[in-house]
């Protein structure tokens, strides 16, 4: 094992240990710490050796349910990739403001999110992906939760959630996305949601233009949620998924296009997979950090595909 990787293995295991704080002291047990990434040269593959990328320390919170034991059964854990409205600092997190924190505690699961990045439209580019699977082993290492994790995306979310499944499919047993981006370029690219965004994909991906007026597609090639995993077979797109799905979104939304979701249903049952889609009669994009209906279907999902594996 070469040097550079003793480094990285031995500063995910330990130096987060050595930082970890309780931003609270009631007993939703705030932990935050950071996790080095390598921001890439080469948006293809992720970057494992320190000459082909300059490492950054990126920030990621952990919150365990109140019953929570370092004996017995493992807690199951969630993965909870927040949505361009805000995301992860060395002391807060944006998605502690929504109900759906509350309640997946309240139902016995501890729940982690990483900022994915300098920025925190992360566009569900390479560097959140290795966040999020740092941190995971981070916790594994640290915490007595359980091998399976279920992911959950809101919003932009939905890129960083997918790309982690696509590349980490042996941990997640199922999916959740609430009013999610599924498509890198038609619901990002070609709609965007912020002056930034554009410019956040540029930079996530590792553009030749950064300034976010020209599309490389060569650069994203293995990176847009829509088109993993897909085939034709006459007139039929088929798209294999390797989790169940199920998805929350609002009909009218007119953040992030419900079509993509439509689509994105279609292909995975034509392949025979299993998605579900419950689209609401609301144009409120609101809906990607979850209502009280919404955040007790997904619960309900959860606990039908908890398996011991």
């Amino acid at each position: 094992m070469k040097r550079s990787m003793l480094v990285l293995f031995f500063w995910v295991l330990i130096f987060p240990g050595l930082t970890a704080q309780s931003r609270k002291k009631d007993n939703s047990k705030d932990i935050h710490f950071t996790i080095p990434i390598y921001v890439r040269n080469n948006s293809k593959t992720e970057v494992k050796t320190e000459k082909r990328g300059a490492i950054f320390p990126d920030q990621a919170v952990l919150k365990l349910p109140v019953n929570y034991s370092r004996s017995g059964k493992p807690t199951r854990l969630v993965y909870v990739a927040h949505g361009a409205g805000g995301g992860v600092t060395a002391d807060s997190w944006y998605l502690n403001n929504f109900a759906l924190v509350d309640t997946l505690l309240a139902n016995g699961y501890a729940i982690f999110d990483v900022n994915g990045g300098a920025s925190v439209e992360n566009m569900g580019g390479p560097g959140v992906v290795q966040a999020a699977y740092h941190a995971y082993k981070y916790i594994r290492h640290h915490y007595h939760v359980d091998k399976r994790i279920f992911v959950v995306g809101l919003s932009m979310g939905g890129l960083s959630s997918s790309n982690f499944i696509f590349r980490h499919p042996n941990v997640v047993l199922a999916q959740g996305l609430f009013s999610a981006v599924v498509d890198l370029h038609g619901q990002a690219w070609s709609n965007p949601w912020l002056p930034t965004t554009r410019q956040s994909i540029a930079n996530a991906f590792n553009f030749n233009d950064r300034s976010g007026n020209s599309w490389e597609e060569g650069k994203v090639s293995e990176w847009n949620p829509m088109f993993q995993n897909i085939s034709v077979n006459g007139k039929d797109t088929l798209k294999s998924w390797p989790v169940p799905l199920k998805i929350w979104h609002g009909r009218g939304d007119k953040v992030v296009n419900a079509r993509f979701s439509e689509n994105f249903q279609r292909y995975i049952l034509q392949s025979g997979g299993n998605c579900e889609l419950r689209e609401i009669e609301s144009d409120d994009h609101g809906l990607s950090c979850g209502n009280p209906v919404n955040n007790h279907e997904l619960i309900l999902f959860f606990k039908s595909n908890d398996v011991l594996k």
